[in-house]
C-alpha cells in the first residue's frame, strides 16, 4: 500500500515544481534599491506561483524561446508605462524583459503588486481576446 501512496504523490507534483524559476536582474546595470528589488522579487515569485497552479504556463513558457538567456527576466524602468508589461524584446539583445514605472517621472519609487505582475504574466502567455480588449482594456499597454 505504500508505494501505492509514493506512486500517487510523485504524479500529483504541484503545478509550481513543473515550472523553472526565473531569475530577475536589472537590464544595463541599472540599480534598484536592495529592499524594492527584494520586494518585486518576492511579489513575482508569488505570481509566478499563482500563474503556474492556474497551468497559465502549460501552453506557452513565459520566456519566449527567442530570449538568449532563457533564465532570467530583465527589468526596465519605464516612468510613463501605465502597467507591468513582459515581452521580447529585440532592443535589448533579444531578452524577455518585464517593463513597470520603477521610478516614476515624479521621482517616487514604486513596486508591482503580485497582481500585477501575475496580470502581465498571463497578458504574456495568453494575451486577450480581442472583444475582451475593446470591452476591458485588458492586456493593452501605454
Amino acid at each position: 500500500m505504500s508505494n501505492t501512496v509514493s506512486t500517487a504523490s510523485a504524479v500529483e507534483q504541484p503545478a509550481a515544481e513543473k515550472c523553472a524559476p526565473l531569475t530577475l536582474a536589472m537590464a544595463d546595470n541599472a540599480q534598484l534599491e536592495s529592499a524594492l528589488m527584494d520586494e518585486t522579487k518576492a511579489n513575482f515569485a508569488a505570481a509566478f506561483k499563482n500563474a503556474c497552479d492556474k497551468g497559465l504556463l502549460t501552453e506557452k513558457p513565459l520566456i519566449d524561446p527567442k530570449a538568449t538567456d532563457q533564465g532570467k527576466l530583465f527589468l526596465i524602468n519605464a516612468p510613463e508605462a501605465n502597467v507591468a508589461s513582459i515581452y521580447l524584446s529585440e532592443v535589448d539583445g533579444s531578452r524577455m524583459v518585464l517593463e513597470y514605472p520603477f521610478l516614476t517621472t515624479d521621482g517616487k519609487s514604486q513596486v508591482p503588486t503580485a497582481d500585477e505582475l501575475e496580470e502581465a504574466i498571463y497578458c504574456a502567455v495568453r494575451g486577450a481576446t480581442p472583444e475582451e480588449q475593446e470591452a476591458t482594456g485588458r492586456c493593452l499597454v501605454d
